[in-house]
């Protein structure tokens, strides 16, 4: 029956051995260099070189989707409070530790950053309305709530100010009394992270995507459809296909890998690790390439 299967998997007018395939596992555990390279973007040499490939596909991949969603390197974590001092007007960072948050996780950050000893900002408070899913911050005195910032230019994700539901622009306080100033967020604040990921190998791609007027290129796209410290699964009976089918015959060696959030940049995943699966579909006989190759039109491979 094994040797039926493996006839059958193949156009008629091949051998069974004119054809094999190849599962790698790829753990970034254990890539090459460790001391030198992240997670996110390393090599892997393969035992040996595989040769007379025509299909490359990720059969399977398993992630962490603990990464930190508010980072300074993603310039997510600052947003600035314009007040009156005895100098004059002064703006103020409010910077939140790097980590991943909920939308009353981070009103109790942010209030502790507020209220702490030395603080110049203790006249300031904030709350969440889960209803609206707004911000309110609510102050002593006027002041004025900035998500503009020179050094850091996009119409989203352009700093803690866009997540909190302000649009990006300078929000000036209303006074409902003589002491009691209020700045309420625009729009819903928006806590889910990352949707999806790309995945590169080598120059290979079947996935372009736009960023700000770039084109970046990557072999795969994976959806996080679970939510923050689950496992994300994915296979290749879902979502998007991932393979490439090369025209002519391709040698492999040695695969780099980078895992790139929705804006192309390098994903910082601290220590995390991540794995998946590679099928790499080798033809013994190289005379028959374009006859196999064309076989995958017709779903026998």
């Amino acid at each position: 029956m094994a040797g039926q299967g493996t006839i059958m998997n193949v156009p008629f007018q091949l051998r069974g051995n004119d054809v094999q395939r190849h599962i790698i596992n790829v753990d970034s555990r254990f890539r090459d260099a460790v001391e030198h390279s992240t997670s996110a973007n390393f090599y892997v040499t393969l035992p040996s070189p595989i040769r007379n490939i025509l299909r490359i596909r990720i059969t399977s991949f398993e992630f962490p989707n603990n990464y930190y969603m508010f980072t300074s390197k993603r310039q997510n974590t600052t947003f600035q409070v314009i007040h009156t001092m005895n100098t004059g007007a002064v703006a103020q960072a409010v910077t939140i530790p790097d980590g991943s948050y909920t939308a009353c996780e981070l009103e109790s950050t942010l209030q502790s950053i507020f209220s702490a000893s030395g603080s110049e900002l203790q006249w300031l408070s904030v709350k969440f309305d889960p209803i609206q899913g707004h911000f309110v911050f609510t102050g002593k005195k006027r002041f004025a709530i900035d998500t503009l910032t020179d050094s850091f230019v996009r119409p989203f994700d352009y700093g803690l100010g866009y997540y909190m539901g302000f649009t990006r622009d300078l929000h000036k306080s209303n006074s409902s009394s003589a002491t009691t100033w209020t700045v309420e967020s625009d729009c819903q604040a928006n806590f889910a992270g990352d949707s999806y990921l790309l995945l590169r190998l080598n120059d290979y791609f079947c996935v372009s995507h736009s960023v700000e007027g770039s084109c970046i290129t990557a072999f795969a796209k994976f959806i996080l459809k679970e939510p923050k410290n689950n496992v994300a699964f994915d296979d290749y009976s879902g979502h998007h296909i991932k393979e490439v089918v090369f025209t002519t015959p391709q040698d492999l060696a040695r695969i780099k890998i980078q895992l790139l959030d929705p804006y192309g940049q390098v994903l910082d995943i601290g220590c995390n690790n991540y794995s998946f699966s590679l099928e790499i579909l080798e033809i013994k006989n190289s005379s028959l390439y374009d006859t196999i190759r064309n076989s995958l039109q017709t779903a026998y491979i």
